[in-house]
């Protein structure tokens, strides 16, 4: 698949990601990762893509870089890797399975000035001299899909990984505010403590319908911390524990506080007595988290294991 995209890319036509329906304006048909509700068809265009690549190699100074795909080619994070990269990109050939930092070692013989990793894949590399190496001698490592935990970042740097957190969605084609600092010409906007945001990458609509408003509410909660960005969590997972409503991302952000938590998801189940039972469900050395295609956790099987049910 990944192969095919690149092709595509460079032939310029116009296509849909598998489960996508395809669309008679756009000119590709993305998904979005359905980690938390259904997965959503997003329509973008060329000229949007032209956009977020040129803004993306200006903010990086990333002239003449070819790029390493560790995500899957059907997420936005690994389409825009296959889009920025000024050659074809190096492709992991382990793309869908289960992420193992010592098989990559032992298959990557150098040549990549740069790649994109979610968190937990970050964190495993970690653990791997041999992966450490490689990542060090990285232009950059972009880490999104999810928060970037301040213990992984304090270990990249204090190892000299060139480590950038990236925050963005399918509806912007990937990350679009890097370390906090948005692009230029990507409007934020905090209202009602939801972050909305706009710009030449935001896709006008999803396929078939509705039309995506700007500036985007994104359902994500956050704030301005010294002029940047800080992304809290999602706008709709209060919930009422004893009587107090919670933040889920406030049980997750506890969890990663504990040694050896690579990754923390937190899931609300109804309770007849506290309202809410939250559930926390943890990655490390010892057990991993199901995931999606795009390397997201699965919330939906993790709600289905917290209510006793398998699927």
């Amino acid at each position: 698949m990944a192969h095919m995209v690149y092709r595509l890319l460079g032939e310029r036509r116009r296509f849909a990601v598998p489960g996508a329906p395809t669309s008679e304006w756009a000119d590709m048909v993305l998904r979005t990762s359905g980690s938390v509700d259904t997965a959503k068809s997003v329509a973008h265009t060329y000229a949007a893509v032209d956009w977020a690549v040129a803004t993306s190699r200006r903010v990086l100074s990333a002239h003449d870089w070819r790029w390493l795909l560790l995500l899957s080619p059907v997420s936005a994070g690994g389409f825009m890797t296959i889009a920025r990269s000024d050659r074809e990109p190096l492709i992991w050939p382990g793309l869908g399975a289960r992420f193992d930092a010592h098989a990559v070692t032992g298959w990557y013989s150098g040549g990549a000035d740069a790649t994109s990793v979610v968190s937990t894949q970050l964190a495993r590399m970690l653990d791997v001299p041999q992966a450490v190496e490689m990542l060090q001698r990285m232009k950059v490592v972009l880490v999104g899909g999810g928060p970037f935990a301040p213990a992984l970042r304090d270990r990249c740097q204090s190892l000299q990984i060139p480590a950038v957190g990236t925050y963005g969605s399918t509806e912007t084609l990937g990350g679009c505010v890097y370390d906090g600092a948005p692009w230029p010409g990507i409007q934020v906007e905090i209202r009602a403590d939801q972050i909305h945001l706009d710009g030449p990458n935001l896709s006008a609509s999803y396929v078939p319908e509705p039309l995506i408003p700007r500036p985007w509410p994104t359902g994500d909660l956050g704030r301005w911390a010294d002029g940047r960005l800080e992304v809290l969590g999602r706008v709709d997972d209060v919930v009422p524990v004893k009587g107090v409503n919670r933040h889920l991302w406030e049980f997750e952000r506890e969890a990663l506080l504990r040694p050896g938590v690579l990754e923390a998801v937190a899931v609300a189940v109804p309770d007849d007595v506290d309202g809410y039972r939250v559930v926390v469900f943890v990655e490390d050395a010892e057990q991993r988290l199901p995931r999606l295609e795009t390397g997201k956790p699965d919330r939906r099987e993790l709600l289905r294991r917290a209510r006793g049910q398998r699927r």
